[in-house]
Order: structure tokens, then C-alpha cells, then sequence
């Protein structure tokens, strides 16, 4: 992890972070200047946030048009008047009464505790602990909303259940912690509009190209995509930088994202890339 640090800290402090978000998935809250928008419809893209950028993405921008102002629409959303305004809604297995149910539980919480920082915190036993515990209480309470008129016969859909997996289950809880990461960190690309919660607590959102390029340069050696390689791989990037481990997620994203990694030894692309040092695929060649 020693070796790490000089190349990592190149990697971030040099990455083109405005140039790439605009291929990310955070464009879409950064569009919203107000910090009650940017906080929900963080939420809400995090929530699609599963498969190629370009593909939920535009199905969000549906969503976001039939909405005008997120914050006073779902403040004051009614399913009967306005569920209507998500008919044509479709995202792999997502359908249009789970974004119904998204504005419920959301108009709810919001109602209950004024903002989703609010929320989180309200559900964080430790605040000085493990981010898994008030991770799982945020999502239970989405969860258990009260959703009848959504699903009538108490059976909440499996596309809704998706929005809001829990970490007591075991998964690597990648949307939710790409969430966090966005409201908490005080850097660019994030917002950091959540200041009651520290960046040394958030865990990585692992992904295809974080998991590659983690055990690329020897973050990790597990081989299945769980919250146990999340706190692996965040736990290493602590050694590196305790107070924010993970600042170089977006850095090591885009970077397998882009093309500049592909995962296997290629003297052309690998050429410029400061990683290689530290890579498996050079490590002990020329």
C-alpha cells in the first residue's frame, strides 16, 4: 500500500474529473442547484443507477421531465393525480409503480424528517462507526413506508425492492454507497451537502471496474462482488488516506470506463498510465 500512494495521489489529483462527469451518472443531480433537488434526485439516479450510464439515463430524463421541480412535486405528490406522469416509464425491471412508490416514501420521510440527511442520521446508532447499520435503517425506511395504495396486497415489487437493498443481506450495496459518496465527500466530482456524516466512514461502491481494477493493483484478492470486498477494498485505500479512502472511486472508475484499462497487458494503452508500477499485469516486467 506504500508503493500505492504516490500513484494514486497522481491519479486523483491529475484525473479530468469535470471532463468525465458529464459521462457519469452525478450529472444528473448536478444540474440542480438547490440542495433539497440535488439531495433527491441524487437519491433517485442512484437508485437507477445499474447498467450502462447511457441507457438509464435516458429513461431518467423522462422521469425528471415529467417532474418540473423534483422537491415540490414530490412534496406534494398524490399517486392518484400524479402517478399518470410515469405511464411510459420502463427500465429493465423497473416499472412505472416503483417510481410511484419512490415519490411516497420519499413525500413521507421528507414530511417525517425535513431533508434525507435528516433521515440518515435520525437511523445512525454510531457516528463514529461502521456506515452499515444507519446504511440499513435509511433503507428500511423506504422500505417500510406505508405503501398500500402502491401495492395494494402488501407485496412490494421486486423492481422497488431493488432501489433499496440492505447491508445485512451481504451485497455490496454499490448504489447506495455511490449515494453516499455524493452527498458526503467535500471534494469534486461530490457535493458534499451532508456534513453530519464524515467521508473516513464511506465504504466503496464497487462495481465491474472497481472490482477489476482493484485487484488489478492489489486492493483485493476476493472474488465474488460483496460488502466484505467493499470493506476490503476500503480498508487498503484507508492506509493510503484514513480521513477519505474513497476519493479515488471515480478516478479508478473512469479509468477502466474510459478504455485506458483493459485488464490485461496492452504496451500501447498501458504506455502513460502511472498504475503500472503497481499493476499485476507489469508488475516484475519492463
Amino acid at each position: 500500500m506504500l508503493a500505492l500512494r504516490a500513484p494514486l495521489e497522481r491519479l486523483y489529483r491529475d484525473f479530468d474529473s469535470a471532463g468525465r462527469a458529464e459521462r457519469d451518472a452525478i450529472r444528473f443531480p448536478l444540474r440542480y442547484a438547490d440542495p433539497r433537488e440535488r439531495e433527491l434526485v441524487g437519491l433517485l439516479t442512484a437508485c437507477l443507477a445499474y447498467g450502462r450510464v447511457d441507457l438509464f439515463g435516458a429513461a431518467l430524463e423522462g422521469v425528471l421531465a415529467a417532474m418540473g421541480s423534483p422537491w415540490k412535486f414530490i412534496r406534494e405528490f398524490d399517486p392518484r393525480r400524479d402517478a399518470e406522469r410515469f405511464d411510459r416509464f420502463i427500465y429493465r425491471f423497473n416499472r412505472p409503480r416503483d417510481l410511484v412508490a419512490f415519490c411516497v416514501a420519499a413525500r413521507d420521510v421528507l414530511a417525517r424528517h425535513g431533508t434525507l440527511e435528516k433521515c440518515f442520521v435520525a437511523g445512525d446508532p454510531d457516528p463514529a462507526g461502521s456506515i452499515g447499520p444507519a446504511l440499513e435503517r435509511f433503507a428500511l425506511a423506504f422500505l417500510e413506508a406505508d405503501l398500500g395504495d402502491v401495492f395494494p396486497r402488501g407485496r412490494i415489487s421486486r423492481g422497488y425492492r431493488h432501489f433499496f437493498p440492505l447491508p445485512s443481506t451481504g451485497g455490496p450495496c454499490k448504489r447506495l454507497h455511490l449515494f453516499l459518496r455524493w452527498m458526503v465527500r467535500r471534494d469534486a466530482p461530490d457535493f458534499g451537502l451532508w456534513t453530519a456524516v464524515s467521508p473516513a466512514r464511506l465504504l466503496i461502491p464497487v462495481d465491474t471496474h472497481i472490482e477489476n481494477m482493484s485487484r488489478a493493483i492489489g486492493l483485493t484478492r476476493l472474488r465474488s462482488r460483496t460488502w466484505r470486498m467493499a470493506e476490503a477494498i476500503t480498508a487498503q485505500l484507508a492506509v493510503v488516506d484514513p480521513a477519505d479512502p474513497v476519493k479515488y472511486d471515480f478516478a479508478l472508475c473512469h479509468k477502466r470506463m474510459s478504455g485506458d484499462c483493459r485488464d490485461r497487458r496492452d504496451p500501447v494503452v498501458c504506455e502513460p498510465c502511472g498504475l503500472r508500477a503497481v499493476c499485476r499485469h507489469w508488475r516484475g516486467r519492463r
